[in-house]
Protein backbone atom coordinates (compact mmCIF):
# COMPACT_ATOMS: atom_id res chain seq x y z
CA UNK A 1 0.00 0.00 0.00
CA UNK A 2 2.86 2.36 0.83
CA UNK A 3 4.43 1.70 -2.57
CA UNK A 4 1.14 2.57 -4.28
CA UNK A 5 0.84 5.78 -2.29
CA UNK A 6 4.40 6.77 -3.22
CA UNK A 7 3.72 6.13 -6.92
CA UNK A 8 0.47 8.08 -6.68
CA UNK A 9 2.18 11.00 -4.95
CA UNK A 10 5.05 11.11 -7.45
CA UNK A 11 2.58 10.94 -10.35
CA UNK A 12 0.55 13.80 -8.92
CA UNK A 13 3.68 15.92 -8.37
CA UNK A 14 4.88 15.30 -11.93
CA UNK A 15 1.44 16.13 -13.31
CA UNK A 16 1.34 19.31 -11.21
CA UNK A 17 4.78 20.43 -12.45
CA UNK A 18 3.94 19.68 -16.07
CA UNK A 19 0.54 21.34 -15.75
CA UNK A 20 2.05 24.48 -14.18
CA UNK A 21 4.75 24.72 -16.86
CA UNK A 22 2.19 24.17 -19.59
CA UNK A 23 -0.11 26.81 -18.12
CA UNK A 24 2.72 29.38 -18.04
CA UNK A 25 3.76 28.58 -21.60
CA UNK A 26 0.17 28.74 -22.78
CA UNK A 27 -0.30 32.09 -21.06
CA UNK A 28 2.78 33.54 -22.77
CA UNK A 29 1.66 32.25 -26.15
CA UNK A 30 -1.85 33.59 -25.72
CA UNK A 31 -0.49 37.00 -24.70
CA UNK A 32 1.68 37.14 -27.82
CA UNK A 33 -1.19 36.00 -29.99
CA UNK A 34 -3.50 38.62 -28.44
CA UNK A 35 -1.00 41.33 -29.38
CA UNK A 36 -1.10 40.32 -33.03
CA UNK A 37 -4.87 39.87 -32.99
CA UNK A 38 -5.26 43.30 -31.40
CA UNK A 39 -3.25 44.90 -34.21
CA UNK A 40 -5.37 43.21 -36.84
CA UNK A 41 -8.59 44.06 -35.00
CA UNK A 42 -7.61 47.71 -34.72
CA UNK A 43 -6.84 47.73 -38.43
CA UNK A 44 -10.27 46.28 -39.19
CA UNK A 45 -12.01 48.83 -36.99
CA UNK A 46 -10.16 51.66 -38.73
CA UNK A 47 -11.03 50.18 -42.11
CA UNK A 48 -7.35 50.15 -42.98
CA UNK A 49 -5.26 47.12 -43.84
CA UNK A 50 -2.01 46.72 -41.91
CA UNK A 51 1.00 44.78 -43.25
CA UNK A 52 2.21 41.77 -41.31
CA UNK A 53 5.11 42.06 -38.91
CA UNK A 54 8.36 40.48 -40.09
CA UNK A 55 9.49 38.24 -37.22
CA UNK A 56 12.98 37.46 -38.48
CA UNK A 57 15.34 38.39 -41.31
CA UNK A 58 18.00 35.84 -42.26
CA UNK A 59 20.90 36.71 -44.56
CA UNK A 60 22.84 33.79 -46.03
CA UNK A 61 26.16 35.20 -47.19
CA UNK A 62 27.24 31.84 -48.66
CA UNK A 63 24.13 31.29 -50.80
CA UNK A 64 23.69 35.00 -51.45
CA UNK A 65 20.05 35.06 -50.27
CA UNK A 66 17.89 36.92 -47.79
CA UNK A 67 14.81 35.44 -46.12
CA UNK A 68 11.91 37.14 -44.36
CA UNK A 69 9.93 35.11 -41.79
CA UNK A 70 6.44 36.05 -40.62
CA UNK A 71 3.17 34.60 -39.31
CA UNK A 72 0.30 34.70 -41.81
CA UNK A 73 -3.21 35.52 -40.64
CA UNK A 74 -5.49 32.53 -40.02
CA UNK A 75 -9.12 33.60 -39.85
CA UNK A 76 -12.57 32.05 -40.05
CA UNK A 77 -13.91 35.35 -41.41
CA UNK A 78 -13.68 36.64 -44.97
CA UNK A 79 -10.12 37.46 -46.01
CA UNK A 80 -11.19 40.72 -47.65
CA UNK A 81 -11.33 42.38 -44.23
CA UNK A 82 -7.57 42.07 -43.72
CA UNK A 83 -6.42 43.72 -46.95
CA UNK A 84 -7.31 46.82 -48.88
CA UNK A 85 -10.71 46.66 -50.57
CA UNK A 86 -9.16 47.64 -53.89
CA UNK A 87 -6.76 44.71 -53.80
CA UNK A 88 -9.45 42.22 -52.84
CA UNK A 89 -11.84 43.52 -55.50
CA UNK A 90 -9.16 43.47 -58.22
CA UNK A 91 -8.10 39.89 -57.48
CA UNK A 92 -11.69 38.70 -57.19
CA UNK A 93 -12.47 40.31 -60.55
CA UNK A 94 -9.53 38.47 -62.13
CA UNK A 95 -10.86 35.17 -60.75
CA UNK A 96 -14.42 36.13 -61.67
CA UNK A 97 -15.67 35.35 -58.16
CA UNK A 98 -17.07 37.28 -55.21
CA UNK A 99 -14.50 38.51 -52.70
CA UNK A 100 -16.13 36.50 -49.90
CA UNK A 101 -15.32 33.26 -51.73
CA UNK A 102 -11.55 33.92 -51.73
CA UNK A 103 -9.86 31.51 -49.31
CA UNK A 104 -6.28 32.75 -49.56
CA UNK A 105 -4.80 36.10 -50.46
CA UNK A 106 -1.17 37.22 -50.60
CA UNK A 107 0.65 40.34 -51.68
CA UNK A 108 4.02 41.93 -51.07
CA UNK A 109 6.37 44.59 -52.41
CA UNK A 110 9.93 43.70 -53.42
CA UNK A 111 12.40 46.55 -53.88
CA UNK A 112 16.09 46.58 -54.70
CA UNK A 113 18.60 49.35 -55.25
CA UNK A 114 22.22 49.29 -56.31
CA UNK A 115 25.06 51.60 -57.31
CA UNK A 116 27.33 49.84 -59.80
CA UNK A 117 30.05 50.79 -62.23
CA UNK A 118 29.50 50.94 -66.00
CA UNK A 119 31.78 50.68 -69.01
CA UNK A 120 31.75 52.73 -72.21
CA UNK A 121 31.34 50.45 -75.22
CA UNK A 122 31.28 51.42 -78.89
CA UNK A 123 29.05 49.50 -81.29
CA UNK A 124 31.22 48.37 -84.22
CA UNK A 125 28.23 48.40 -86.59
CA UNK A 126 26.31 51.56 -85.76
CA UNK A 127 29.30 53.33 -84.21
CA UNK A 128 27.02 54.39 -81.35
CA UNK A 129 28.60 54.74 -77.95
CA UNK A 130 26.93 52.87 -75.08
CA UNK A 131 27.25 52.99 -71.33
CA UNK A 132 26.82 49.37 -70.19
CA UNK A 133 26.39 48.37 -66.56
CA UNK A 134 28.87 45.79 -65.39
CA UNK A 135 27.59 42.24 -64.85
CA UNK A 136 24.99 42.12 -62.07
CA UNK A 137 22.77 39.20 -60.94
CA UNK A 138 19.66 41.40 -61.04
CA UNK A 139 20.16 44.48 -63.21
CA UNK A 140 20.89 44.80 -66.90
CA UNK A 141 21.16 48.49 -67.80
CA UNK A 142 22.35 50.00 -71.08
CA UNK A 143 22.40 53.66 -72.06
CA UNK A 144 22.73 54.83 -75.65
CA UNK A 145 24.81 57.98 -75.30
CA UNK A 146 24.03 59.09 -78.85
CA UNK A 147 20.23 59.09 -78.43
CA UNK A 148 20.05 59.45 -74.63
CA UNK A 149 17.95 56.25 -74.51
CA UNK A 150 17.99 53.96 -71.48
CA UNK A 151 17.31 50.23 -71.75
CA UNK A 152 16.71 48.53 -68.40
CA UNK A 153 15.87 45.04 -67.23
CA UNK A 154 15.72 43.56 -63.74
CA UNK A 155 15.24 39.96 -62.71
CA UNK A 156 14.41 39.16 -59.07
CA UNK A 157 14.05 35.53 -57.99
CA UNK A 158 11.66 34.86 -55.09
CA UNK A 159 10.72 31.62 -53.34
CA UNK A 160 8.10 31.05 -50.64
CA UNK A 161 7.31 28.26 -48.18
CA UNK A 162 4.75 27.60 -45.44
CA UNK A 163 5.13 25.18 -42.54
CA UNK A 164 3.16 24.30 -39.40
CA UNK A 165 4.78 25.47 -36.20
CA UNK A 166 4.18 25.23 -32.47
CA UNK A 167 6.34 26.21 -29.53
CA UNK A 168 5.62 23.17 -27.39
CA UNK A 169 3.23 20.24 -26.98
CA UNK A 170 0.70 22.46 -25.21
CA UNK A 171 0.46 24.89 -28.13
CA UNK A 172 -1.84 24.65 -31.10
CA UNK A 173 -0.26 24.45 -34.53
CA UNK A 174 0.09 27.73 -36.36
CA UNK A 175 1.60 28.48 -39.73
CA UNK A 176 4.84 30.30 -40.32
CA UNK A 177 5.81 31.60 -43.75
CA UNK A 178 9.11 32.60 -45.29
CA UNK A 179 9.91 34.54 -48.46
CA UNK A 180 13.43 34.10 -49.82
CA UNK A 181 15.00 36.47 -52.34
CA UNK A 182 17.95 35.28 -54.40
CA UNK A 183 19.83 38.51 -53.77
CA UNK A 184 20.58 39.97 -50.30
CA UNK A 185 19.89 43.51 -51.59
CA UNK A 186 16.18 42.72 -52.04
CA UNK A 187 13.89 44.22 -49.42
CA UNK A 188 10.43 42.70 -48.89
CA UNK A 189 7.82 45.05 -47.41
CA UNK A 190 4.05 45.47 -47.18
CA UNK A 191 3.51 41.74 -46.74
CA UNK A 192 -0.08 40.50 -46.61
CA UNK A 193 -1.06 36.85 -46.33
CA UNK A 194 -4.50 35.80 -45.13
CA UNK A 195 -5.84 32.24 -45.07
CA UNK A 196 -9.46 31.38 -44.44
CA UNK A 197 -9.70 28.30 -42.25
CA UNK A 198 -12.75 26.31 -41.13
CA UNK A 199 -14.03 26.76 -37.62
CA UNK A 200 -12.82 24.09 -35.22
CA UNK A 201 -15.70 21.88 -34.08
CA UNK A 202 -16.30 21.84 -30.34
CA UNK A 203 -17.75 18.34 -30.33
CA UNK A 204 -15.50 15.38 -31.02
CA UNK A 205 -15.13 11.69 -30.33
CA UNK A 206 -11.86 10.73 -28.72
CA UNK A 207 -9.98 7.65 -27.63
CA UNK A 208 -7.62 7.70 -24.66
CA UNK A 209 -5.24 4.95 -23.59
CA UNK A 210 -2.48 4.68 -21.04
CA UNK A 211 -1.83 4.39 -17.32
CA UNK A 212 -4.68 5.16 -14.94
CA UNK A 213 -4.05 6.30 -11.37
CA UNK A 214 -6.66 5.60 -8.72
CA UNK A 215 -6.74 5.03 -4.95
CA UNK A 216 -6.52 1.31 -5.73
CA UNK A 217 -3.20 1.73 -7.53
CA UNK A 218 -1.74 2.10 -10.99
CA UNK A 219 -3.31 0.25 -13.89
CA UNK A 220 -3.62 0.38 -17.67
CA UNK A 221 -6.77 1.06 -19.61
CA UNK A 222 -8.49 2.69 -22.57
CA UNK A 223 -11.71 4.62 -23.05
CA UNK A 224 -13.88 5.97 -25.85
CA UNK A 225 -15.92 9.08 -25.23
CA UNK A 226 -17.67 12.15 -26.58
CA UNK A 227 -15.90 15.40 -25.66
CA UNK A 228 -16.85 19.07 -25.81
CA UNK A 229 -14.30 21.89 -25.73
CA UNK A 230 -15.32 24.45 -23.13
CA UNK A 231 -12.43 26.74 -24.09
CA UNK A 232 -10.78 26.96 -27.49
CA UNK A 233 -7.46 28.76 -27.96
Amino acid sequence: MKKTNIILAITLIVMLVIGTWGYVQLGNERAEKRNYQQLYQEALEKGKAEPLTIRDTIVDTVAGTISYVYNPVQTTDNVEGYVSKGLADTLALALKVATKTITRLESMVATISAAEKADRVKDSVTQNEWLVMRKDPVFDVKVNLETDSIFTKARIGLAKANAPYRKNIFSRYEYRSVIMARDPRVEITEVFEVNKVPKSPRWSIGVTAGPLVSPQGLSWGASLGLTYDLIQF
